[in-house]
Parts: structure tokens; C-alpha cells; sequence
């Protein structure tokens, strides 16, 4: 399954970056995007058990764990910097924070809507 996705998106790189074909290479990746779900949502045998649920809770918990305390001292950084120094974080980086923000609540929504039908 992940073979399907990893190599298609390997041979899309190298159709978009190394042979210059852009739109064959967008074809190529959403053909291993499909293809993917065709074996995800397709396939008869059982491709996840308990212990790969546990071991995707455990890296999704040390995820958000470790980007938290990230976000905060970046924000907290990126707003004093310019006020007690020349310095000031690259403009790009405000709308990377701002995602960082929108997967804290999407999580959260996500986590609450089941925990509330549990």
C-alpha cells in the first residue's frame, strides 16, 4: 500500500524535476494517490491490527507532544524578537505557525466529536 504511494510519488519527482514533464507527472501521482486508497479501501485482508493502531496513537500523541511547546516558543520569539532587538522572524514563517494552529484545532474538533459519540 505504502509502496504504491512512496513509489509513485519517487517517479513523479523524477518525471517533474530530473525529465521536466509536469503534467505526466501529476498524472503519475494521483494515479499512486488512487491506487493507495484502491488497496486501503479495496483489499479483503486486514492491513492494520491493534498494534498498529497503538503504535499510530503513540506517534500521533509524541506529534502533537513535541510541536507544542515548538509552537508556543516560536510564536512567543516571533512577536518579542523585533520588539527587543533588529531581528524579526521571515514573514514566511507566520502562516507555517498559523497551520501548525489549524491541526491543534483540527485535532481538537476531531477529538471532541469522538469523544462526545463514544
Amino acid at each position: 500500500m505504502f509502496g504504491v504511494f512512496f513509489g509513485g510519488v519517487a517517479v513523479a519527482f523524477l518525471l517533474r524535476e530530473v525529465l521536466g514533464y509536469p503534467l505526466v507527472s501529476e498524472v503519475v501521482y494521483w494515479a499512486a494517490v488512487l491506487g493507495f486508497f484502491a488497496v486501503l479501501f479495496g483489499s479483503s485482508v486486514t492491513l492494520f491490527d491493534e498494534r498498529d493502531r497503538a503504535l499510530e496513537e503513540r506517534a500521533s500523541r509524541w506529534t502533537l507532544t513535541i510541536l507544542a511547546p515548538v509552537l508556543a516558543i516560536t510564536a512567543s520569539v516571533g512577536r518579542l524578537l523585533p520588539r527587543v532587538s533588529d531581528y524579526a522572524l521571515p514573514d514566511a514563517v507566520w502562516p507555517a505557525l498559523y497551520g501548525f494552529i489549524g491541526v491543534y484545532v483540527l485535532f481538537a474538533v476531531v477529538y471532541g466529536v469522538l469523544r462526545y459519540r463514544s
